[in-house]
């Protein structure tokens, strides 16, 4: 669904009724955690995480995570999230505040909230029905991991747990190698963020299965011992940082081609058949049965009305 999503977004692009192409492929290995996470666990999104919050909506079926996000990719006001201004990964049932996770800027907020459950009922307040045991999961790229909000937001993470104060928040690292064009060195997130003191580290790579079995664990560490956990997910950037990206300006062809050999979608699928939970059939009849409702959802979303005037767009959008 998340990359079928991306390819409508391109396709409608190219008769300008969309104008965000930042897609989520070769990124959906982040499924796994959407699957694991519960829905009253706060999601701070990333904005490849559309595998991710395809997962999440499963949890809610009267959410119908489709239609609201090809109303984001459009820029309709119709769109529950941003009314019209922006492509965000948004939803109040799902959890999910909206982010537009520029240079890991949502870091700082997902720590505040993790604090924020951990004093809620200390200060007798009702954080309007999270359990307590729930975690925050905050989830960024390799390149984002760079910068001083991110460093910040983990740092006071550890800080807040060396002090005895409960940090119930899951860092997820989706690390394809790349900082738009620049290379991320090999092993650099494991080496900044794997060794620090009061942060537990995990890495999830490998087949579908096994990064199931990683993701769980983490998810139970942090939900059990109330303590930030950083999750280095293993992806791979298919397409360019934007549809508008220029590739091959910066990389080779047979380093494109390597990637695209590792498109978990296909990785998943062969892992599928060989163990016998699916046959080829199947899986083309799910591709197929989805393309056709993402387009002519796409096509009814596309003709829907858009901010036409500046009132509207810096019109106020939290509720009075």
């Amino acid at each position: 669904m998340s990359r079928l999503l991306d390819v409508e977004a391109r396709r409608l692009k190219a008769t300008n009724r969309s104008f965000y192409t930042i897609s989520s492929a070769g990124h959906e290995q982040n499924a796994v955690v959407g699957a694991q996470l519960r829905i009253t666990d706060p999601c701070f999104l990333h904005y490849r995480s559309g595998g991710l919050m395809m997962a999440r909506s499963r949890k809610a079926p009267e959410v119908d995570p489709v239609t609201d996000t090809l109303l984001s990719l459009c820029a309709r006001a119709d769109d529950p999230i941003s009314q019209g201004r922006h492509k965000v990964w948004g939803s109040r049932r799902l959890w999910v505040p909206p982010q537009t996770s520029t240079i890991a800027s949502h870091l700082p907020k997902a720590v505040g909230m993790a604090f924020s459950l951990g004093r809620a009922r200390r200060l007798g307040h009702d954080p309007e029905g999270l359990p307590d045991d729930s975690i925050v999961c905050c989830t960024f790229g390799d390149a984002s991991a760079n910068h001083a909000t991110a460093l910040t937001g983990v740092n006071a993470a550890r800080y807040a747990l060396r002090r005895g104060n409960p940090m119930p928040v899951l860092f997820v690292c989706e690390d394809n190698g790349l900082g738009i064009s620049v290379e991320t060195p090999r092993r650099w997130i494991r080496e900044t963020f794997g060794g620090m003191r009061y942060l537990r580290y995990f890495e999830a790579e490998g087949e579908v299965d096994e990064v199931w079995d990683v993701v769980e664990e983490a998810v139970h560490l942090c939900r059990t011992r109330r303590l930030p956990v950083f999750l280095r997910l293993s992806t791979v950037r298919l397409w360019g940082h934007a549809g508008s990206d220029i590739e091959l300006a910066y990389r080779s062809a047979r380093e494109i081609e390597a990637m695209e050999a590792e498109d978990p979608l296909l990785r998943n699928a062969r892992r599928l058949v060989e163990t016998g939970a699916a046959d080829g059939d199947t899986l083309l009849g799910i591709l197929e049965g989805l393309g056709t409702r993402i387009r002519e959802a796409g096509d009814a979303v596309a003709s829907l009305p858009a901010l036409e005037t500046v009132e509207e767009v810096v019109a106020p959008l939290a509720p009075f």
